[in-house]
């Protein structure tokens, strides 16, 4: 289990991460958080060893080994009016972006809207979700693998060739504790400056460091079979895709509609 007392010495936070609460087995972080929302403070976070049923993105299944990766989610509450999705994931990578940089030094590349991938492989995935009828917050849930060897990616063919972990990128074991202070530290700053409407870093980071920036994508609309080639351009100040259709026409593609098929 995570030592606590070592993660509050890490912090230097006003709200997030002051108030953490943790399990060796969940479902999910995300629907921990989800079923005590309301009665939690601002900026809980739900920590779990283990999860059995960890669904990311569009279904996606986050495979999760206990005792050595991370799996946490935040509770927000303190939100302003329409506030999109897609500016939480935008904020989210960039504070995780910034947190391996800081730590590891390791060059890792956004894939929008949620993936962080080193080498081209996936390394963290995140997903955000509004709780409550009427948004009344929103839980960002992260999957780090952080302490998983060469050999713990063969337990399925699906992640052996496309996933990697931190320890294997930087070469030496992951201080989990360390690392989650120092996210939650990078993630209030992002946080705090979203509420006041400032996202000029984080916009700055997942487009300076985007892995589909500049290259032609294949896209299809959620719940549709059809696929399109386009090409990116940009992400917005709302944290959506800014693309070129095959017509040459702008287009902006939300994270919530869009399924990226591959890279051309």
């Amino acid at each position: 289990m995570y030592d606590l007392n070592k993660i509050n010495e890490c912090l230097n936070t006003d709200t997030i991460g002051r108030a953490i609460i943790q399990y060796d087995f969940l479902l999910s972080t995300a629907t921990k958080a989800k079923s005590i929302f309301n009665t939690c403070p601002e900026g809980l976070i739900v920590l779990s060893e283990n999860q059995s049923k960890c669904i990311m993105r569009m279904g996606n299944e986050w495979h999760c080994l206990p005792d050595k990766n991370i799996y946490l989610s935040i509770i927000l509450k303190s939100l302003v009016n329409n506030l999109l999705i897609s500016k939480m994931d935008m904020i989210s990578c960039a504070a995780l972006h910034k947190t391996i940089l800081e730590l590891y030094n390791i060059d890792c590349k956004i894939k929008w809207p949620n993936d962080i991938l080193i080498n081209g492989k996936k390394t963290s995935s995140i997903i955000s979700n509004f709780i409550g009828k009427n948004s009344d917050g929103v839980t960002i849930s992260f999957g780090i693998n952080a302490n998983m060897d060469n050999e713990d990616f063969n337990i399925d063919e699906g992640i052996k060739n496309t996933s990697t972990s931190l320890k294997i990128e930087s070469g030496d074991n992951i201080d989990r504790e360390l690392f989650i202070g120092s996210l939650l530290n990078n993630f209030e700053i992002y946080y705090n400056n979203l509420i006041k409407n400032n996202l000029k870093e984080p916009i700055e980071i997942c487009t300076n460091n985007s892995s589909i920036i500049n290259k032609e994508i294949e896209v299809m609309k959620k719940g549709k079979k059809t696929k399109r080639k386009v090409f990116v351009e940009g992400i917005d100040g709302e944290g959506r895709l800014i693309v070129a259709n095959e017509k040459g026409n702008e287009e902006i593609l939300d994270p919530g509609e869009t399924i990226l098929i591959y890279e051309i």
